[in-house]
């Protein structure tokens, strides 16, 4: 998932609908977070149809929410702030609790968030090529460790490799025997990429996206697991072109992004909630 700059503020979203949230539809359903920091859910199929849950509150030293993902872990929606705070977010009502606190200053503007399923552990990475990563889990949890710049080792050879703002990991699951991949979206380039391997910050790319895109991207990854087996792979990401900001599946392959509708409100980073469809 990615996410704004940090000083990104914009209009606040009116709910376009009534009734209950998304996760009663029965249909694969994003959150997304808006550039004045509402939580909003939408339909995949239907983002123009969204609904309000509320403002984010709670927040503790840190004054802008630059991305959200879902902790495969335990389920929940955790925000990463601008000044390194890291909050689990209630769903239902958008208050948020500071759980964790980054170690290294963010450097950039604009933020690509998203959680390791395999590792457990919190990937950031930014437009000015910071490659972080927090663990949750084992001897080093809770300490944020910088790994390699993000670069293309071309040719031609480029360190840092700048404007690289989405961050997606697949396979959101516990399951033992299915490997992760780390996609990423290049803004600058506009390009799909693998961070491979994602510690060393190297980039290669998959496949252009048939746009082209501003900074602020919003990107995530949802896959389900029946049998053991990891199934129906989608990317999605929110991108923006002269200030609108559109919802789009993206193939990971060829990079070619299709449209599935208007994004009113200014979403800046999207997150699929897990175990659906």
């Amino acid at each position: 998932m990615a996410a704004l700059a940090v000083s990104a503020l914009g209009a606040a979203p009116v709910a376009a609908r009534d009734g209950d949230p998304c996760r009663d539809a029965g249909e694969l359903y994003s959150l997304g977070l808006t550039g004045n920091h509402r939580l909003i859910c939408f339909e995949v199929t239907s983002p123009e149809d969204f609904f309000t849950i509320g403002r984010i509150t709670g927040l503790a030293g840190d004054t802008d929410i630059v991305g959200i993902d879902h902790r495969v872990a335990n389920g929940l929606l955790y925000a990463l702030g601008d000044r390194g705070g890291i909050y689990t977010v209630d769903d239902d009502d958008a208050s948020a609790t500071k759980v964790d606190q980054l170690d290294i200053a963010l450097m950039g503007d604009f933020f690509g968030v998203d959680f390791n399923p395999a590792a457990d552990a919190l990937r950031v990475i930014s437009d000015q090529g910071q490659d972080l990563r927090h663990p949750f889990a084992g001897p080093t949890a809770g300490t944020t460790v910088m790994d390699g710049t993000l670069n293309y080792v071309g040719p031609p050879a480029v360190s840092p490799a700048l404007g690289v703002t989405g961050a997606g990991y697949t396979n959101n699951d516990l399951e033992l025997n299915t490997a992760t991949t780390l996609y990423d979206i290049d803004s600058n380039l506009d390009q799909v990429v693998i961070q491979a391997p994602p510690n060393s910050g190297t980039l290669n790319a998959t496949g252009k996206l048939n746009l082209d895109v501003e900074a602020s991207v919003g990107f995530d990854v949802y896959s389900i697991v029946r049998s053991g087996t990891t199934q129906r792979v989608r990317a999605f990401a929110s991108l923006s072109q002269m200030g609108n900001v559109r919802f789009y599946r993206i193939n990971l392959v060829t990079g070619n992004a299709r449209l599935l509708g208007d994004l009113r409100p200014t979403v800046v980073d999207i997150a699929l909630p897990l175990n659906q469809l």
